[in-house]
């Protein structure tokens, strides 16, 4: 008699408590859907045919071109409809390198920011991927951690574009939910993700845009500073220049004072000097 859907052993035989596992089947649904809606999104914005079925003609065309990079693929057979699509397929076409590609299409690097978009992408895939193998309660808990982080990537990333700032918010409420039925009143701790991932949330961290407003305010006060700096520099010196010059005028008007009276005293003795030779 086959198994009930859904029912993870732990590795220890102890079967995953039933609200972990309602959590992480809830969180893996959630990331096929959003990766269902960024690769649609990508997808209607490049050049050429915008259907399902030119979707699948560029995956068997780079399966041949690439068959390393799409080993492994879920079957694409009878594959009608986009609500069909899962995150593994998604993703893998989403964050195709295209280093071998006869027409790459670039996808993520036609958006306005490639390396936010690129994170969000590898958070949703990480979330989905822990979900989906999810075992024990720690599992589960980790699955709503990681899907909290990878709502926060997706806002970076496709805020204002592929999602709506209410989509996101509703998100976010559901990751919120997650939290509290995973945590049990207990705190919850990230483990530690991989050199990889971390090293891409720091790229799309530098490259995430700053306020203008704060940016423009910045500017202005630093612009203020250097002027009122200047203005002080300038007082400064003007002030240097007015006592030197009042100094030098003060001690010439001393100086042609004092040979004036010299030289009255010179006319006098020679008059005298004069006088007394009988020449006047």
């Amino acid at each position: 008699m086959p198994s009930p859907p859904f029912v993870c052993t732990a590795q220890k035989g102890n079967t995953m408590p039933e609200q972990a596992l309602q959590v992480a089947f809830e969180i893996k649904t959630a990331c096929d859907e959003i990766s269902r809606r960024l690769l649609r999104w990508h997808w209607e914005r490049k050049p050429g045919g915008h259907s399902l079925d030119a979707l699948l003609e560029h995956i068997a065309a780079r399966k041949q071109e690439s068959p390393d990079y799409y080993d492994r693929m879920p079957d694409l057979t009878g594959k009608t409809s986009w609500q069909q699509l899962d995150t593994t397929l998604c993703m893998r076409v989403l964050l195709d390198p295209e280093n071998d590609a006869a027409r790459p299409l670039d996808l993520l690097g036609n958006t306005a920011h490639p390396s936010a978009a690129r994170h969000a992408c590898n958070a949703i895939r990480t979330a989905r991927n822990e979900a989906a193998h999810a075992a024990v309660v720690a599992d589960g808990a980790q699955a709503a951690l990681l899907f909290n982080e990878a709502i926060e990537a997706l806002e970076e990333g496709y805020a204002g574009t592929a999602f709506k700032e209410n989509e996101l918010a509703q998100y976010y409420r559901e990751a919120e939910d997650y939290l509290s039925r995973c945590s049990e009143g207990k705190p919850l701790k990230v483990r530690q993700s991989s050199p990889q991932n971390a090293q891409q949330g720091k790229a799309a961290a530098r490259t995430k845009p700053r306020n203008p407003r704060t940016v423009r305010s910045t500017k202005s006060t630093a612009g203020r500073q250097n002027t009122s700096a200047r203005s002080r520099s300038t007082g400064t010196k003007q002030s240097r220049g007015t006592a030197s010059r009042s100094k030098k005028q003060q001690t010439g008007g001393e100086s042609r004072g004092a040979l004036g009276i010299i030289l009255a005293a010179l006319v006098l003795g020679l008059i005298a000097r004069a006088i007394s030779m009988g020449l006047v």
